[in-house]
């Protein structure tokens, strides 16, 4: 960690203000992600991670290459919203519609033709999604 003072001049260079500043030594690379802009990838089609070009915002200080690739998450979505899930569940759980509605065609005749485990399948899947645990199957995350 760094210490630096800053001091801020008018025009007619006379003292404004003065101010302490700490400064964290990182390379570029070790900045979060918060600090720098990353190509998105438009192709991703599944919750995984993809090599994108990084750039450092200018007004970060850092060593090294202020550009470079890193591995960022892909938040590919297929326009599932939690809130609507949730309800289908509670709702017509017990006809797997929340299960078909994922696209998880299986699990919801395994519903259906078990009237949603009797109740108890619905109950679990409803926590399930509300935990965020039951996601699509195509593997994309929810819209919040």
């Amino acid at each position: 960690m760094l210490n630096g003072t800053c001091l801020v001049y008018s025009t007619s260079n006379m003292k404004v203000r003065e101010f302490e500043k700490n400064y964290i030594c990182r390379y570029c690379y070790q900045v979060p992600l918060d600090n720098h802009t990353c190509t998105p990838n438009l192709q991703c089609k599944k919750h995984d991670y993809y090599s994108s070009n990084c750039t450092i915002d200018s007004n970060i200080l850092c060593l090294g290459s202020r550009t470079f690739r890193r591995n960022v998450e892909c938040n590919f979505t297929s326009g599932y919203r939690t809130r609507t899930v949730f309800i289908l569940s509670i709702l017509l759980g017990g006809f797997g519609v929340d299960r078909f509605y994922l696209g998880q065609i299986k699990e919801g005749f395994g519903k259906i033709f078990s009237f949603g485990g009797l109740g108890i399948w619905t109950l679990i899947d409803s926590l399930l999604i509300a935990c965020g645990y039951l996601t699509p199957e195509d593997g994309s995350v929810y819209i919040t």
